[in-house]
């Protein structure tokens, strides 16, 4: 992932790469503790110590300090930059002739010229970047020293709770964000007789102003040059005691609690945030705290209660990601239960529907420039942050994502005409709220025009988890017709073999050697261009039968697929990532792109496609001879590879090397180009559904059950996992062996279900009517449940 200049020098820092530093212990070694909690027996001494909550708009992290607390800050919409018209205007005069240089194999032409003509400097001013909204500053009245101290996020609640002593008086602090009251809630409370002795203020380095509106204080401003109109309130209630208005906040004497709520709101999805953040506010003065959090709780339970795994035995100590190496394999499987928890925590808290989807960091980010600007990252980035959704029984949380693809459209549709001269819509490698979809930066990373067609499958695979037929028909189809028709004029013929092949494009930031030793970029006919082409016309052309429309659109989408050019195994037998067999530049490349058709794509699969699973199978263990999976992102994502071929072990391997290398003292995924780890939410949302997709699979219409069961776990439950086709799953096993099934359908489906590899003798499934006879082709009929 890599954008332009200013971040192309991170990327020279791989070398640097070290295991991050995870300062914070539990706060009892021996205790025992619940995988749903991270605990520890200090403050956050960094930000990437600190722990998250958020409401899918509002976030904080917290630090959790004794004498001086920062709360950081953050809404989702509140952006720099603005909507400008940067379509390069010589791209698609320079379109024919670069592919002309790629098919007579002048390829360092082709290059040169693909730079020169078809792309753009970014304009970082009206990109734009992603900012913290400000920080909530508490200042304690109590001395320093502290004893009895614990910090602990909550991720069944969604609830962090710091407590110590000061002497005798216990103090304890309590923060969460509520989707329902669309706030940020701060109980501050002491057993101490004197009370609470507090200040808390509201800050921002930049671009605000602080007003105040009877008790009530406003913080307001907008990022310059360009960026959204954003508006804060906050309040301060207290029991027993005074609160005073002290400058840009509250001072609290003799209080028995405390309690802050923050409000906030941005211009960017809709008008008048200061009447929408003052309204929210106003809502909470006749709501108790006990209410709020009741409510709050509520909220997000019924979203993270969903799904249940146990992998570790009961009465396991806590462990931090440092401490793996030297783990007991009881403690390296709670770890696991852990982060599959935290994953699903981290989706929940930063993505709701009516909002902005979770960034490169989620909802959390700090300062006013954060790397890569936090944006929207479509060349896997946020496509793996929504891959646990379906899984993890989390559907409704996709439709921020269908959102904003919405906003893009329009956009994608200029970009299209102008740049290229076709129909439909198309945008490359990063985008942002302002609906920018332009080439711009490098041909390594920025001439690669599938962003937009990749979401496409996100769309399918909501459609195959759900069945909702009105959403294939009002929401899918228009982004298929849009993606199909872009695809269907990009291809072009190749002379040499005769097949449709895509391009120019890059095979996402990889690069490869020609013959007068430069490196090369662009290619015509990528493995990952081509694999994105049947996608999106396979994709297109299902949805159209199964809502009966479109024929013509249809037929288009048959015949360029009976001539398109498909995956190729290389004479070293790995699959071919490039139109020709090249030499690559960085074989140990972050980027596995050539393998999508494994996942997230349709094309790779042990049982059907066997030549080319094998091909996949050395092509990953080729990359990972050279040090590949060295981003957390990416260590998912070879998580994922190694589940679907069935390879339980080695999936574990991957995750392994995740929470060594890639993974921070609060669990959050990192990005190691520099000694100062990069949060990126991607890695912890990607391994997430790579752990459920090593228990189930159903894709091809096969329910496989384990089918990538590593051998250390071998006794284990999990509840509530989703199958496509509307399926729930529940499992449990022992020694390795499954011995007990529950299936249940929400509606008619039709699978083969398959055992764990190598298991016989199962009974048949039944639901006390009609048994299921293994391996066979049967239907699911709608609300029955079917067990073991």
């Amino acid at each position: 992932m890599t954008r332009s200049t200013r971040r192309e020098t991170l990327g020279g820092l791989l070398a640097l790469s070290t295991l991050p530093l995870l300062a914070a212990q539990a706060r009892a070694q021996g205790a025992t503790a619940s995988t749903r909690v991270l605990s520890f027996n200090a403050p956050a001494a960094r930000w990437m110590e600190a722990l998250p909550v958020g409401n899918g708009r509002l976030g904080a992290m917290v630090y959790g300090g004794v004498k001086s607390e920062r709360l950081q800050l953050n809404h989702i919409e509140l952006w720099s930059g603005r909507t400008v018209e940067d379509n390069p205007k010589t791209t698609r005069a320079a379109l024919p002739k670069v592919r002309e240089l790629l098919f007579a194999g002048k390829r360092a032409e082709a290059n040169r010229l693909a730079q020169d003509q078809m792309m753009t400097p970014m304009n970082d001013v009206d990109y734009g970047s992603y900012q913290m909204l400000g920080d909530l500053r508490l200042e304690m009245g109590h001395g320093e020293a502290a004893s009895d101290y614990s910090r602990e996020l909550d991720m069944a609640t969604g609830q962090v709770t710091v407590r110590y002593k000061v002497g005798s008086a216990t103090y304890s602090r309590t923060v969460l964000a509520s989707a329902p009251d669309q706030c940020l809630a701060v109980r501050i409370e002491t057993s101490a007789p004197e009370g609470l002795s507090l200040t808390a203020t509201l800050k921002r380095d930049r671009d605000v102003a602080f007003d105040w509106q009877g008790q009530v204080l406003k913080m307001s401003g907008q990022p310059q040059p360009y960026g959204v109109q954003y508006c804060a309130f906050l309040t301060c209630r207290s029991e027993g005691g005074s609160v005073t208005l002290d400058g840009q906040g509250f001072r609290v004497t003799g209080a028995r609690s405390v309690v802050l709520t923050l409000t906030g709101a941005t211009d960017l999805l809709a008008p008048e945030p200061d009447k929408v953040a003052q309204a929210a506010q106003a809502k909470l003065a006749a709501r108790s705290w006990k209410t709020l959090a009741r409510d709050q709780e509520r909220d997000h339970r019924a979203l993270f209660e969903r799904v249940e795994l146990t992998l570790a035995p009961a009465g396991v100590p806590r462990l931090a990601p440092e401490r793996l190496a030297a783990a007991s394999e009881a403690a390296e499987k709670a770890l696991i239960e852990t982060y599959f928890n935290f994953g699903r925590y981290l989706l929940i808290s930063s993505n709701r529907p009516g909002s902005l989807p979770p960034n490169l960091q989620g909802l959390w980010a700090d300062g006013f420039a954060p790397p890569w600007s936090a944006d929207y990252h479509i060349n896997i980035n946020i496509q793996m942050n929504y891959w646990p959704a379906e899984v993890c029984g989390l559907s409704e949380l996709h439709h921020s994502l269908f959102d904003y693809v919405d906003r893009l459209i329009p956009h994608a549709r200029q970009t299209a005409q102008i740049a290229y001269g076709c129909r439909g819509a198309v945008a490359h490698y990063t985008t942002n709220p302002w609906g920018h979809t332009a080439l711009d930066g490098n041909v390594q990373y920025g001439l690669w025009p599938e962003g937009l067609a990749w979401l496409t499958l996100h769309y399918w695979e909501h459609y195959l988890y759900t069945g909702d037929l009105d959403f294939l028909k009002t929401r899918a189809l228009p982004v298929f017709r849009a993606c199909a028709e872009f695809t269907l004029d990009y291809l072009v013929e190749d002379p040499r073999t005769g097949k449709l092949v895509s391009g120019p494009a890059s095979s996402p930031e990889n690069s490869y050697v020609m013959d007068n030793g430069e490196v090369g970029y662009v290619d015509m006919g990528c493995a990952m261009s081509q694999s994105m082409a049947f996608t999106v016309l396979t994709l297109t052309q299902k949805a159209t039968e199964a809502l009966s429309v479109e024929p013509d659109l249809r037929q288009a989408c048959a015949a360029a697929l009976a001539r398109l050019d498909r995956l190729k195994i290389g004479p070293d037998g790995r699959v071919q990532e490039w139109s020709e067999p090249l030499k690559e530049a960085e074989p140990g490349h972050r980027h596995i792109s050539h393998l999508f058709g494994l996942y997230p794509g349709i094309e790779i699969d042990a049982h059907d496609t066997p030549d080319l699973a094998e091909a996949a199978r050395r092509t990953l263990s080729e990359r990972l001879r050279h040090g590949g999976g060295h981003t957390g992102w990416s260590a998912a994502w070879l998580t994922m590879f190694r589940a679907r071929l069935g390879e339980g072990d080695e999936a574990l391997a991957m995750l392994r090397k995740l929470f060594r290398q890639s993974t921070g003292a609060n669990f959050f995924d990192t990005h190691p180009y520099t000694p100062e780890p990069i949060f990126q939410i991607d890695g912890n949302l990607g391994a997430t559904a790579a752990i459920a997709e090593m228990l189930v699979q159903s894709h091809n219409g096969i329910l496989r059950l384990l089918p990538a069961l590593p051998k250390s776990w071998a006794n284990g439950r999990v509840r509530g996992l989703r199958a496509r086709g509307g399926v729930s799953v529940d499992l449990q096993w022992a020694e390795g062996q499954l011995t007990h099934c529950v299936v249940k359908a929400s509606r008619k489906a039709r699978y083969r279900i398959l055992p764990p590899p190598g298991q016989d003798g199962l009974k048949a499934l039944s639901d006390g009517k009609d048994a299921l006879n293994w391996g066979r082709a049967v239907e699911l009929q709608t609300g029955r449940t079917y067990a073991l």
